[in-house]
């Protein structure tokens, strides 16, 4: 998973364009929960908490790159 497949995850998600993701948003608890799901069905073990705590795409990116450093299997 990239930055930009985030961002296109969430922007497919909301329902809304690539410029309206950048900075702070905020997402219904059901779209994070999807966004979640799919993260996981990609083998990040995210958790809601770890979504819904900040809304932005930096800050989910930031725990998906500590994620993949700390794991670095899951990145295949």
């Amino acid at each position: 998973m990239t930055r930009e497949d985030l961002a296109c995850e969430i922007s497919r998600i909301a329902r809304v364009s690539h410029e309206d993701i950048r900075g702070t948003f905020a997402l219904p608890s059901v779209d994070i929960m999807r966004i979640v799901n799919i993260l996981r069905v990609r083998g990040l073990p995210v958790t809601y908490r770890d979504l819904a705590q900040e809304q932005s795409l930096d800050a989910w990116w930031a725990r998906i790159t500590t994620l993949l450093r700390a794991n670095p299997h899951l990145a295949t």
